[in-house]
């Protein structure tokens, strides 16, 4: 090859470099801080500023809210600055993010109810189970066999695998009040936290059935040294008797293009507006 020729070749490599480094440019990442909220009966037992606060506290830009309804989500989401979901039941997302797309669901069978918005191209859940027959009381009042309490948990699980199933396969965030401990918490190992219980909980296993992984759990791994209770910072005593202490407000996740960063309970101590503590995870999405 000629050095003319060595000269054209060169010019024309760079082109095709520059050429394609500007054709295919690295998307950037995009930060999901998902906050599930439980604000306790509309917020009436601290009032909508005191949750507004906490949320603009955790940092969270999309939050799954429960117990919501009577205006309380325009009211969040307007203090905020932002979207929302349309609220009609006890649950709602809202972003500080743009909603993309929104969705909902109902069945008349066990009562199951969702609904999603898309955010940064990820539809984020937002769900609030069954809160009768509570599984900790079969096992620290009322000491049923372990079969026994799973009978008890069947609405609670079918709403669960319905609401599972209906997420498809897609990317995907589910957040919410599950009414139910985890099957990842109830080990042998942690045995003495619960009342000498070990429980398979079939809520949590609905979920990640369909590939979803528990955000805490998985940066979390162990029950024991690291509970995160969100159940409750205000309820100590039942009757006389100690009140279970347990994890029933959780984040989950699906797909690779979601990777969790971090994730810590949130709330407690004065002014605290919930009977719940909040799950604060956050994730990166590319």
């Amino acid at each position: 090859m000629t050095s003319a020729k060595r000269r054209l070749a060169g010019v024309l490599a760079a082109l095709l470099l520059t050429v394609a480094g500007t054709a295919t440019p690295a998307s950037a990442a995009t930060n999901l801080t998902v906050l599930s909220f439980n604000i306790w009966m509309r917020g009436s037992h601290g009032g909508i500023d005191a949750v507004v606060n906490q949320i603009r506290v955790s940092g969270a830009n999309v939050v799954a809210l429960s117990e919501t309804g009577g205006g309380a989500t325009e009211a969040i989401a307007d203090a905020l600055g932002w979207q929302h979901t349309e609220p009609g039941w006890d649950i709602d997302v809202i972003s500080a993010l743009p909603i993309q797309d929104t969705d909902w669901k109902s069945w008349n069978d066990t009562g199951a109810r969702a609904i999603t918005a898309k955010i940064a191209g990820v539809w984020v859940y937002a769900i609030h189970l069954d809160y009768t027959k509570y599984g900790p009381y079969n096992a620290c009042f009322d000491k049923d066999n372990v079969s026994t309490i799973l009978a008890d948990e069947t609405n609670r699980r079918r709403q669960a695998e319905q609401i599972a199933e209906w997420t498809g396969s897609s990317p995907g965030i589910v957040a919410g009040d599950l009414n139910s401990p985890s099957h990842q918490d109830w080990t042998a190992a942690a045995k003495s936290r619960h009342c000498g219980y070990e429980v398979a909980w079939p809520t949590t296993k609905a979920f990640t059935a369909r590939g979803f992984t528990d955000s805490y759990r998985k940066l979390r791994p162990d029950p024991v040294a690291d509970p995160g209770d969100t159940w409750s910072p205000v309820v100590k005593d039942n009757q006389g008797r100690p009140e279970p202490q347990d994890r029933i407000d959780f984040v989950f996740y699906r797909g690779g293009s979601i990777t969790p960063k971090s994730t810590r309970t949130f709330g407690g101590g004065t002014g605290w507006p919930s009977d719940h503590l909040a799950v604060l995870s956050s994730f990166t999405v590319s």
